[in-house]
């Protein structure tokens, strides 16, 4: 937080509105033009981003009039994305760190695992595609769409199909990482 405070609001937003719609790597996604707020002490090379966030936003005039009493509702429509989620705003984060931390120990991180329903498993393997790291999905069988499936599968993510719900898997993902190299985006 000390470092924030070097700097006034004024400073911040100049800089921070400088970068918005740029392509300038890596501040012109809507993550990290913020990056002095996201994760501060990250190098630009360590930083795994599609350009992600910057999505429009869409007036909703009626329904917020209509069901919510407002006179002036904007919605955020995070799905338009490289992979239909809004898990890709932190996923972009989460797999920059762990290309960070990979660099500085090899051998530290192998992968990285998660447990899902769709939107997790998607985010991660595809920020892991794009960083060359591997990543393990654990996905409860049949109560997923093929949808869903696809995208881990075609990111080239190890993807276990296991016989519980997502708490199970979760329990079994907390398992392995907690005896392997394999780091938990849970």
């Amino acid at each position: 937080m000390d470092g924030l405070k070097r700097f006034d609001a004024a400073h911040w937003k100049k800089l921070f509105d400088g970068r918005v719609g740029t392509t300038l790597w890596p501040y012109g996604s809507g993550v990290w033009s913020k990056k002095e707020w996201v994760l501060p002490g990250i190098g630009d090379d360590d930083i795994v981003s599609m350009f992600e966030g910057g999505t429009n936003l869409f007036w909703a005039e009626r329904f917020g009039r209509e069901a919510l009493g407002m006179s002036d509702l904007w919605v955020k429509q995070c799905g338009n994305s490289h992979t239909g989620s809004f898990k890709d705003l932190g996923m972009t984060v989460l797999v920059s760190q762990v290309n960070r931390i990979r660099k500085l120990r090899p051998g530290a991180i192998s992968a990285v695992g998660c447990a899902s329903t769709g939107d997790t498993s998607a985010a991660l393997s595809a920020y892991c595609a794009a960083a060359g790291i591997p990543s393990i999905v654990f996905l409860p069988a049949d109560k997923i769409s093929l949808a869903q499936l696809v995208q881990p599968i075609a990111n080239g993510a190890l993807v276990l199909s296991i016989d519980t719900d997502f708490d199970g898997c979760m329990k079994l993902i907390k398992e392995v990482t907690a005896e392997t190299p394999i780091y938990l985006a849970n």
